[in-house]
C-alpha cells in the first residue's frame, strides 16, 4: 500500500517494533528516526529543566529547542521520501512541520499518552489538527479528539510483540533472574500518581512481591513502610530480562495509570506474551472493547482494599490461573495480530 514508511519513535520503546511488525504488512521499505538521538543528551537534559527557567528565558529556549528537533525531522523526511509517517506521541512536531509532511505523506498518530492529561509539547494537540489518523488505546481519549472536532480517530490495540514477550522453559531461564508470587517492574512518581501506585502494591505485601523500580519509591515508605522489604532499586532493565522476570512469577499487576481513562496499558499485553496472568485495575475498554466476544472473566482489580483478596484467589487456584492466561493470551494474539491490525489500519487509511 506504501513504497516508504518512516516511524517516527525512539526504538528503545517496545512499542517501536510492534508498530514496524504491523506496517511490514502495508508497507515495502520501513526507517526509524529517533528525533532524541541527533538532539543529543545535553539538549535533552536542559529542556527537561526548562521549566524552572524564568519566563522570558523558559520561552526563548523552548523555541530554540522545537527548531532545532523540527529542522533534524525535517532533514530525515526530505532525504527518505516516505509516503507514510507515523508518529508515536508529539515526538516535539510543530503544527508547520505537520503541515509540511501532510503535503507528501499521510501523517499518522498513534497515541500512548493522552494530548490532554499528559505533559508533552505544548504544540501536540495543535499538531493532531493535521493528522489524516489519530489511533488511541482508549476510548475516552476518543470521545474528547472527537468533540473538539478530530473525527479521524480509530481504537487501536497494537497486540503482543511475540520477539519480546513470550514463554520460555524454566530450565532456559538463568537462576540468577530470581522468582516471586506477585511482580511488578517500573518507576514511580513524586506527585499523586505515585501515591496511588504504592497504595496498590501495599496490598500485594502479604504474599511474596518484589518491585523493581526507580528511587521515587522511597518517598512513599514512610506512608507504606510495609514496601520497603519489597524494594529493589535499579535503572532501566532491557525487555529480555524482564520477559525472564515475568516468566518466573504467577501475576503482574497493572495499575491504571490516571491518564489512562477507559484504556489499557501496554504491561497487560508485555504480562501475558509472557504467559503470565496480568491483574489490571478495572478499565472499561478492556471489559467491553478489547476481549469482547471471548466468553472471558478478566481478573480485575475494583476496589483497592480488596486487592489481596483477589491476588489470593489467583495465586491459590493454579490451574484456573493459568488456564485464564493463556485463553486471555490466545484471544489477543489472534484478534491483534499483527495482520490483523495492518488489515484494520489499511481499511481505515483509504477512507482518508
Amino acid at each position: 500500500m506504501f513504497d516508504r514508511t518512516l516511524i517516527l519513535c525512539p526504538k528503545r520503546y517496545s512499542v517501536y517494533d510492534l508498530l514496524r511488525s504491523i506496517l511490514s504488512g502495508m508497507s515495502g521499505e520501513i526507517r526509524g528516526f529517533d528525533v532524541n538521538d541527533h538532539l543529543g543528551s545535553r539538549k535533552l537534559w536542559l529542556n527537561a529543566q526548562a521549566f524552572r527557567f524564568p519566563g522570558s528565558l523558559r520561552g526563548s529556549w523552548e523555541r530554540y529547542f522545537l527548531r532545532t528537533a523540527n529542522e533534524s525531522l525535517l532533514r530525515e523526511i526530505n532525504n527518505f521520501q516516505p509516503d507514510m509517517v507515523l508518529v508515536y506521541n508529539s515526538e516535539y512536531l510543530l503544527p508547520e512541520t505537520c503541515a509540511l509532511i501532510r503535503k507528501r505523506s499521510k501523517l499518522v498518530f498513534y497515541l500512548g499518552d493522552s494530548p490532554f492529561y499528559t505533559p508533552h509539547s505544548n504544540w501536540f494537540l495543535a499538531s493532531l489538527t493535521y493528522a489524516d489518523l489519530i489511533l488511541a488505546p482508549d476510548s475516552f481519549w476518543i470521545s474528547q479528539l472527537n468533540t473538539v472536532g478530530l473525527s479521524a480517530t480509530m481504537h487501536f490495540i497494537p497486540g503482543i510483540d511475540e520477539k519480546l514477550y513470550f514463554r520460555v522453559r524454566g530450565e532456559n531461564i538463568p537462576v540468577d533472574t530470581g522468582s516471586s508470587e506477585i511482580l511488578y517492574v517500573g518507576a514511580n512518581y513524586l506527585n499523586s500518581w505515585g501515591f496511588k501506585k504504592a497504595m496498590l502494591m501495599s496490598k500485594f505485601t502479604s504474599f511474596d512481591l518484589r518491585i523493581y523500580g526507580n528511587s521515587a519509591w522511597k518517598r512513599w515508605f514512610d506512608l507504606f513502610p510495609e514496601l520497603r522489604s519489597a524494594f529493589i532499586e535499579t535503572g532501566y532493565i532491557d525487555t529480555a530480562k524482564v520477559n525472564l522476570m515475568f516468566n518466573r512469577t504467577k501475576i503482574v499487576p497493572v495499575d491504571g495509570n490516571p491518564a489512562i481513562i477507559n484504556g489499557v496499558h501496554l504491561r497487560l499485553m508485555e504480562a501475558l506474551g509472557a504467559g503470565t496472568l496480568p491483574l489490571t485495575e478495572y478499565r472499561q475498554d478492556i471489559d467491553k472493547l478489547i476481549f469482547e466476544g471471548s466468553g472471558l472473566e478478566i481478573p480485575f482489580i475494583r476496589d483497592y482494599s480488596k486487592a489481596s483478596d483477589v491476588a489470593g484467589y489467583w495465586l491459590w487456584h493454579d490451574r484456573e490461573r493459568e488456564e485464564t492466561a493463556e485463553a486471555m493470551r490466545s484471544f489477543v494474539l489472534k484478534k491483534y495480530s499483527s495482520g490483523e491490525n495492518a488489515a484494520r489500519l489499511s481499511e481505515r487509511l483509504l477512507k482518508t
